[in-house]
């Protein structure tokens, strides 16, 4: 890929974190990035010297706590534009640099190669890959171990980087030298998280080169003697599954893994970390359990099935807390068309499963928009579900659910009563704010509940602050009212830039796609109703002389808390999973 494919990437699909709903998009940004960085380059060039070697100036990255299985959470991070375009095209500039140190890895599954067709810029391979590797690696082996970086994003120094390019003895050398590559990124990801060294964002994609260049590193740091003890195994991310020929060397392996992550100022987890008998090791039961539980397409027998596929789940969530069970669990349901009469049932266990498990809200919400285009009555209940999730998260600023729950009020038409309102209003979150202002407009809320109660007036040092998709959206907008927004985007040269060309991180006229379920295709063209084309209930744009295998498709990963992936049709061929984890040391099953 040529360095304006890297950008492109980096900024289109690798920018934003891909658990945000759907009117919130960077491809804009990609899109325009010439004519931007060519005005940005302008003001740049006009800056007194000092300043200049300061450029681009630090900010805070925009906050966005997401839901994660076993009810922990994860606060993913939305960097400011300016800083982050910065790092990416320094990235772009050196990537035959960056690739070459970055796939030294004989174990790594994760190389952080950037891809332009994929959904994500930095595509991870499905967890499900990894039960056949541990499988194949402890099939001949004598003994395992299994281990991961404690924190590990959140741990991340970031004057390690140049360690990592350079070495530590060099680097530290060099510490001043502007034009080395190392302290270069070192002080560009610093600018996106205000000055911090301590940690890098989690959710760009150019967070996960930079951690893989890291722990490439690392390993490559481990004496080639104790290296060729590994029989087998892998690194994902940052958690290895390893394989050898016996306790002592796989204790020896540990200790040296040990020293070199030691030498990053980075740690191993030591409640995840432990040496076995590779015969002792077998993979989880419960993904097998919940395959074999088969949903039938006759009305009366998959009512039947609905009530014994779900019972089986949530007996296993409960069993199993710290797993992606009811993630898992309903995106397998996504496999088959649910039967009308059956609608009501299927409904009531997908909300009581995500009201206990709100990691998996977004193919909730996804499921109940398809079916509503389908024409399938959806009632009250659904309104009351909104109401009380936004009364269990909104009071916590839990964004991951507020921002769910907005887009299905959004989709759904469904008007907030004057209580939900007063509490979505005092999220302080922009990601929730901008939805929030999109209801306004839309006159789906009730009562006052305005963002500025706790936002206050915008000034010249908001659009680098943790708010400043907030601001810039509410500045280029007239219906969006936050005192002082237009007025900051006009004095900010970069913000100013891209508002006249036209950059925009929040589309209005988002619509969903249709789940790829089985024959749903010709029940949305049904509800056509004669029409050439129309935006059905759901959000779900359908036009009528697009023919039927054409048309674009979502389809709900399978895997163990995995992402959608978005496809033309091609006819139903099962699920195709693609893992969501920016930071999966808590997420691969053992």
């Amino acid at each position: 890929m040529d360095e304006d494919a890297l950008i492109d990437a980096l900024l289109g699909h690798g920018y934003l974190p891909k658990e945000l709903p759907p009117p919130f998009t960077s491809a804009s940004l990609a899109r325009n990035i010439g004519p931007l960085s060519a005005a940005w380059r302008g003001y740049a060039d006009g800056l007194p010297a000092k300043e200049k070697r300061n450029y681009p100036f630090p900010s805070h990255f925009g906050r966005f706590d997401m839901a994660r299985k076993g009810h922990s959470r994860r606060m993913l991070a939305i960097p400011n534009p300016v800083n982050q375009y910065h790092l990416v095209q320094t990235l772009a500039n050196n990537w035959d640099t960056v690739r070459a140190q970055m796939t030294t890895s004989a174990i790594s599954m994760t190389p952080a190669l950037v891809t332009p067709d994929d959904s994500r810029a930095v595509p991870m391979p499905k967890l499900a890959l990894l039960a056949e590797r541990r499988i194949k690696a402890y099939a001949t082996s004598r003994a395992t171990l299994q281990t991961d970086v404690l924190s590990f994003y959140h741990a991340i120094y970031t004057h390690s980087i140049p360690w990592a390019l350079h070495g530590k003895r060099d680097a530290k050398r060099n510490r001043r030298d502007t034009g080395l590559l190392g302290n270069r990124l070192d002080f560009l990801m610093r600018g996106c998280q205000d000055g911090q060294t301590i940690g890098i964002p989690v959710g760009p994609d150019s967070s996960r080169i930079i951690s893989e260049l890291i722990l490439c590193a690392v390993e490559r740091d481990i004496d080639p003697a104790i290296s060729a003890l590994l029989l087998d195994g892998y690194r994902y991310v940052d958690d290895f599954f390893l394989a050898f020929n016996s306790n002592v060397d796989a204790e020896r392996y540990l200790s040296a893994l040990r020293g070199a992550i030691l030498n990053y100022d980075l740690q191993l987890n030591a409640s995840k970390t432990a040496i076995a008998a590779a015969l002792e090791f077998n993979e989880a039961s419960w993904p097998g359990t919940i395959a074999s539980l088969s949903l039938a397409s006759s009305p009366r027998d998959q009512r039947r099935d609905i009530m014994r596929f779900f019972t089986e789940a949530i007996d296993l969530s409960k069993s199993y807390p710290d797993e992606s069970i009811a993630s898992y669990s309903v995106r397998t349901t996504s496999r088959i068309l649910i039967q009308r009469e059956n609608w009501d049932l299927y409904e009531s266990f997908l909300l009581r499963v995500v009201r206990e498990n709100s990691s998996c809200l977004d193919a909730v919400v996804k499921i109940i928009c398809t079916y509503a285009a389908a024409g399938y009555p959806i009632g009250a209940t659904v309104n009351q579900f909104v109401e009380r999730m936004i009364e269990d998260h909104a009071p916590y600023n839990h964004h991951y659910e507020v921002a769910w729950v907005l887009w299905l009020c959004r989709s759904l038409e469904i008007k907030l009563s004057e209580r939900a309102t007063a509490l979505v209003g005092r999220v302080e979150n922009s990601i929730c704010a901008c939805l929030t202002l999109m209801l306004r407009s839309r006159r789906l809320l009730t009562g006052r509940g305005a963002v500025s109660d706790w936002m206050g007036a915008a000034n010249d040092e908001s659009l680098r602050s943790e708010y400043w998709m907030l601001v810039y959206e509410a500045g280029i907008r007239k219906t969006w009212l936050v005192p002082g927004a237009r007025e900051a985007v006009q004095a900010d040269p970069h913000f100013r830039a891209m508002r006249d060309i036209g950059i925009s991180f929040f589309d209005n006229s988002t619509t969903n796609l249709p789940l790829n379920l089985p024959a749903i295709g010709p029940k949305l063209q049904a509800n056509l109703n004669g029409r050439r084309s129309a935006i059905l209930p759901g959000a779900i744009e359908i036009i009528s002389s697009v023919p039927l295998r054409s048309r674009r498709y979502e389809t709900l990963g399978e895997d163990y808390g995995s992402s959608s992936t978005i496809h033309d049709w091609r006819g139903w061929a099962g699920i195709d999973p693609l893992d969501d984890d920016d930071e999966p040391d808590d997420e691969v099953p053992f």
